[in-house]
């Protein structure tokens, strides 16, 4: 019997990614403020998602977060955040779905993504600014957009995992 070790270098532990999932999507969803029973309905979605990731509750979780949008005054900063708080959870819902909790993840794999995730986020910030400070017919701006982008994003994803399932 050999006494051999893995050693991948630092490392966070696989049940951090469903900590920071809860965090986001309900931290998003208090900051939002959608009303109390929609902020509670996305604290418990999220946390089943996180125990359960193959439930797919995370996402339903992050419905939610565009939803405030639409039911408060559009403004910059909430455009921003919604934009964040769901490209992030999408992020780590889809990480908590394929690492196990009890696993350890190196820093250096999660390097990739974290760049992906900032070349986003840089394109879909400025989409968002401009969606919110363009003006429209009663000065209010475009922000009402938000949510057709966001079908639209949900689109691709399905026509992108359709393709690689082929």
């Amino acid at each position: 019997m050999s006494d051999d070790t893995l050693d991948i270098g630092a490392s966070v532990p696989g049940w951090l990614m469903r900590i920071a999932l809860t965090g986001v999507v309900a931290g998003g969803a208090w900051m939002l403020e959608p009303g109390i029973v929609w902020q509670i309905i996305a604290l418990l979605l999220v946390l089943v998602g996180a125990v359960l990731p193959q439930t797919g509750a995370a996402w339903f979780a992050m419905v939610i977060v565009p939803f405030a949008l639409i039911v408060q005054p559009a403004d910059l900063w909430r455009a921003c955040l919604a934009v964040f708080v769901v490209h992030l959870g999408h992020v780590l819902a889809t990480m908590s779905l394929t690492m196990p909790a009890r696993s350890q993840v190196a820093l250096q794999a999660l390097r990739p993504t974290a760049m992906r995730f900032i070349g986003v986020q840089g394109i879909a910030q400025l989409g968002a600014i401009t969606a919110v400070l363009l003006p429209s017919a009663d000065a209010t701006g475009i922000a009402w957009l938000a949510p057709i982008g966001a079908a639209a994003v949900v689109g691709v994803a399905v026509l992108l995992l359709r393709h690689v399932r082929r």
